[in-house]
């Protein structure tokens, strides 16, 4: 499989990089080794597009919430750099992730660009057309993936950390996962739970 991915525009990436930049001035990213990383050592990689689905939801249903790139010290991820729409349109900083997802989105992009039966994933097939590469979070179920959406269909693989049941950096068909968080949902709350519900 022949893996492409978007540019991001290019006001979402500057919108990164000053968020960055400025969040590295301050001393407040840290390196794998818990000391504070100076702007000029940090670097922005991976820019892929995220989408949002509840569960249940067809993949077509999925919307374009974000833009996330790694944050590299060197070599090693060491955070999750994003940006958003803000209510004009325009392109800002929203966050800077320290969390398992970091170190997760980066071995499912390693296993999405794999042979098949590389690490601990199935791998994708090198024959299988040309993909895009995106990232699916199902926040009900607390998922993320790296999506790739190709004409010959679409493949999920988790990143890790996952829910009970999923194996992460897995290539599983999008049905079919898609299939398995439906499973993994909690239930909706009824109207008359105090609480909220649909």
């Amino acid at each position: 499989m022949t893996l492409q991915s978007p540019s991001p525009p290019e006001q979402s990436r500057a919108a990164a990089e000053s968020g960055l930049r400025l969040l590295a001035g301050l001393g407040r990213v840290r390196t794998e080794t818990l000391l504070p990383a100076a702007p000029d050592d940090l670097r922005l990689s991976d820019p892929v597009q995220m989408y949002t689905l509840a569960p249940g939801q067809a993949l077509a249903d999925a919307r374009a919430v974000a833009w996330r790139y790694l944050v590299r010290h060197g070599d090693e991820p060491v955070a999750l750099a994003e940006t958003v729409r803000d209510a004009s349109g325009e392109h800002v900083f929203s966050q800077l992730n320290y969390g398992p997802f970091v170190a997760g989105t980066a071995a499912a992009l390693d296993a999405a660009s794999g042979p098949v039966g590389a690490g601990e994933g199935a791998g994708v097939a090198e024959d299988a057309g040309v993909a895009e590469v995106r990232l699916l979070h199902v926040p009900a179920v607390h998922l993320i993936a790296v999506w790739l959406h190709g004409d010959a269909g679409d493949t999920l693989i988790p990143a890790p950390p996952v829910p009970a049941g999923l194996d992460a950096t897995r290539a599983y068909p999008a049905g079919a996962l898609l299939a398995l968080t439906a499973e993994l949902a909690p239930p909706p709350l009824p109207p008359t739970d105090p609480r909220g519900g649909t």
